[in-house]
């Protein structure tokens, strides 16, 4: 049984390129100065601008939540209560101008209450579909982990297909569809762990720790001053990304050139999971699709046109640990997700 562990005290910076040796836990909302790819960079400064207008700190989130929208893909994140999951999301949909939805996950909430239904009209004796909250840009499924297994299997299809099918008819969710999931990893009654079907479904699951003192002490400085983080547009929070500069970002990364060394690489380190002593269960082929896409995003923040080994590196954790399954040994011996992760990847030599 998948058993989550308290928050790590942290996470070690973003390193340059050629410090390829240096172990990554995650990421730390710093990255080198070199001369940026517009599109992907400027999108980066922007968001990193407009949500630090509302949220103090947090940036290895904030450059987690990018990654996702560049690439795609969905983000579970995963922090005690009071840690600004909620408003990292409304800023993050203000800030791309995208429509934005939550939905409180509750032990009887039902698959209808997320897709829709449909209704019986007797004006016209004939059945109109009604959507519901998952037809948005941005859904906040918030604290996912407290719905049954039937309830969170109702964004399977949507999260990998970006549509849903009711009725026998295919609707689609648009491009810009993004779950963004929150979960509580100290509290367990009443909860439902996520199937290995779902969180496979992540392309990152990222910790959200509590700010340390400074960034407490910046934030509660906001509120004295009248802060309302239920009033972004006070607060400064503006549409600053428009479909065409997404698209021209998203372009941009897919031009980036990935090497058979560095696609050989991405083989041994999924490959590595999957034998190592630690791990029951190891990383999945769609987690090797994560650190393709993930390493060329990351390689676009930095200013190069190529994926370089740290790239890859530095993105294992949050795009692995949640595809993988600890053995019970391992978890009495205290090897967390991210340490099981790192001792895998440790194991491939890093190509010269």
């Amino acid at each position: 049984m998948r058993r989550h562990r308290a928050l790590a005290p942290g996470a070690l910076p973003v390193h340059p390129a050629g410090d390829a040796g240096r172990a990554s836990p995650g990421f730390s909302g710093w990255l080198p100065q070199c001369p940026p790819m517009p599109a992907a960079a400027d999108l980066r400064t922007s968001l990193q601008e407009t949500i630090g207008r509302a949220v103090v700190g947090q940036q290895p989130v904030i450059d987690g939540l990018l990654l996702a929208v560049l690439t795609g893909g969905h983000v579970l994140l995963e922090g005690v209560p009071g840690t600004a999951k909620t408003l990292m999301a409304r800023c993050l949909a203000a800030a791309m101008d995208a429509r934005f939805t939550r939905v409180q996950f509750t032990p009887d909430l039902l698959p209808s209450d997320i897709i829709g239904t449909s209704v019986y009209r007797p004006d016209s004796g004939s059945f109109e579909f009604r959507p519901g909250p998952i037809f948005t840009d941005t859904l906040l499924a918030d604290e996912i982990n407290r719905a049954p297994a039937k309830t969170q299997a109702a964004l399977l299809e949507a999260m990998e297909e970006r549509q849903v099918t009711s009725d026998g008819q295919r609707r689609p969710l648009g491009r810009r569809f993004l779950v963004v999931a929150t979960q509580n990893p100290v509290e367990y009654e009443g909860t439902y762990p996520l199937p290995e079907a779902q969180l496979d479904r992540f392309f990152l699951k990222l910790e959200v720790p509590i700010p340390p003192g400074s960034a407490e002490a910046e934030m509660l400085r906001r509120f004295d001053h009248g802060f309302d983080p239920h009033d972004l547009a006070a607060a400064g929070i503006a549409p600053v990304v428009t479909e065409a500069s997404l698209d021209a970002a998203r372009s941009e990364i897919a031009a980036i050139t990935v090497s058979d060394a560095i696609v050989a690489y991405i083989g041994q380190i999924v490959a590595a999971t999957r034998t190592s002593p630690d791990l029951a269960l190891g990383a999945s082929p769609r987690g090797a699709i994560a650190l393709l896409l993930g390493g060329k995003a990351m390689a676009a923040l930095r200013g190069r046109d190529f994926v370089a080994p740290e790239d890859v590196k530095d993105i294992c954790i949050p795009a692995l640990r949640h595809r993988l399954i600890r053995r019970p040994e391992a978890e009495i011996q205290g090897i967390g997700e991210a340490s099981a992760v790192e001792r895998a990847v440790n194991r491939v030599p890093i190509p010269r």
